[in-house]
């Protein structure tokens, strides 16, 4: 079995986002020879709790992913560049499908598509989306996504959505651009194997990895795996020390579940660009 693609989250949330840090970390990618950098994407951040989690105290910049993956594909030659994820029901169909073609065009055909249906009632409340009737919404807006990458004028009649015939362009230059879904709930995986072109889980505990990547194929879903890895979730010292000790467990771990891609993302870290630049050399050296 060949060994998974490394990638590598871009700078696009917290103290170093920006659009240097972004080039640094894209064009280091490009020359080490890795296969991707990626982009995470928040609508909002809460500053009161709300109904579950808890609320973000200090504002912290989270710049668009599309935008910052197609800054980072005009700074670098080869490397792919994924979305990993944009919550997709928080635009209109027919507009992120013409922005995600043109990422694609101005990329050369690199662009890697990660959604998910997003997870907090407050940008589901701030994007006017019903969380009670997202999956079937979700769906939905990808076949519409779909069929406007596809020749020919694009017509829709829908429970959400609708579209009278028309031209939506430009068209990507991949014939089909690899949709990966991610999710975490059985119902979202079930999902993921049933109409998504990959499946793409986020990895805080490698026995929950497990057996999401199982729930997967058993619900059908012979697509390819991605690994989203952020072992570094905090601000602490030696972080890039730390994450050396981690690196080839986890890869490891990643290559036995069968994983095709991983991403590691540094943004919760407290490792510096210099840092990141190390990290992701050690990345390109392993075996």
């Amino acid at each position: 079995m060949a060994a998974p693609r490394r990638g590598v989250g871009l700078p696009t949330f917290g103290p170093l986002a920006g659009p240097e840090s972004v080039s640094l970390i894209a064009r280091t990618a490009d020359d080490l020879g890795l296969d991707g950098v990626s982009a995470t994407d928040r609508l909002l951040l809460p500053a009161d709790p709300g109904p579950v989690g808890r609320p973000c105290q200090l504002p912290m910049p989270v710049w668009d992913p599309i935008e910052m993956l197609t800054w980072a594909a005009a700074h670098t030659t080869r490397v792919r560049l994924a979305t990993t994820v944009i919550h997709s029901l928080f635009q209109p169909p027919v507009a992120l499908a013409r922005r995600l073609a043109t990422l694609d065009r101005l990329s050369g055909g690199r662009l890697l598509v990660g959604i998910g249906q997003g997870w907090t009632p407050h940008e589901h409340e701030a994007a006017g989306v019903a969380m009670s009737s997202r999956g079937e919404q979700f769906v939905e807006h990808l076949e519409l996504m779909r069929d406007c990458w596809r020749a020919g004028p694009v017509s829709h009649a829908g429970d959400f959505y609708d579209l009278r015939s028309s031209w939506v362009e430009p068209k990507p230059v991949q014939d089909r651009l690899p949709v990966f879904i991610a999710a975490v709930t059985p119902a979202g995986i079930a999902q993921a194997a049933a109409i998504a072109d990959g499946f793409m889980f986020p990895v805080t505990c490698w026995d929950a990895a497990r057996d999401a990547i199982r729930g997967y194929r058993e619900a059908g879903g012979s697509g390819p795996i991605a690994l989203r890895l952020n072992p570094i979730r905090d601000r602490r010292d030696h972080a890039l020390e730390r994450f050396s000790e981690t690196l080839s467990a986890d890869f490891g771990r990643a290559l036995a579940l069968g994983a095709d891609e991983v991403h590691w993302e540094f943004n919760q870290s407290s490792m510096t660009l210099a840092d990141q630049c190390k990290a992701m050399a050690l990345i390109a050296e392993m075996a």
